[in-house]
């Protein structure tokens, strides 16, 4: 008797997007300050047995208002428009933090997953570059689809010191396995300029 084959177990991907750090931060801060102010506010009302200064003469402004007026329409739309950013933020995908490596050879397709982050992606690539004759210093950030190196060298004439960087990167990111591979861009200047 032959058992059925189990399907493969399906995890949850290392290739994350970013976090929603600042829609939760922002609406933290305005639900805590909301928190303090009626705190604030209820203590003062038990204490003294009235309502804070600032409610009564707010209380007798808003008295004055209508539900058509520029004041009440212009803070409705500002709110609304506060509100929207916010759910958007919150709801809508966030860029990749992380790029994607190719399986090594030898190994089944779909049994793991290998992932860098774009910032380890970049000092990698830094201390690569660095390691090539002719260059002195260097700094490197990646986005999802572009590497822009900036090297400093001493020599006083480059030559084509740009271009053999841009093929030594370009082989690495091959030897690496990155998918999609970033567009490298290499941007040399003299230490002297």
């Amino acid at each position: 008797m032959s058992r059925p084959a189990t399907p493969p177990s399906r995890t949850q991907s290392l290739h994350r997007r970013s976090s929603r750090s600042l829609p939760a931060t922002l609406t933290a801060l305005v639900l805590l300050s909301a928190a303090v102010a009626g705190a604030w506010m209820g203590i003062t009302r038990i204490a003294t047995g009235s309502w804070p200064d600032f409610l009564r003469s707010g209380r007798e402004a808003s008295a004055s208002l209508t539900w058509n007026s520029p004041t009440v329409i212009t803070a409705s739309i500002i709110a609304a428009l506060l509100g929207l950013i916010l759910l958007l933020a919150a709801l809508l995908p966030g860029r990749h933090s992380t790029v994607r490596l190719n399986e090594p050879d030898g190994r089944r397709a779909g049994n793991s997953e290998a992932v860098l982050t774009r910032r380890g992606l970049s000092k990698i690539a830094a201390a690569h570059v660095d390691r090539m004759d002719g260059v002195d210093r260097s700094s490197v950030t990646t986005t999802a689809k572009r590497m822009d190196v900036s090297v400093r060298t001493p020599l006083h004439d480059a030559g084509d010191l740009g271009n053999r960087l841009q093929a030594s990167l370009d082989t690495r990111m091959d030897d690496l396995g990155i998918t999609p591979k970033p567009v490298i861009r290499v941007r040399v200047g003299t230490t002297n300029d």
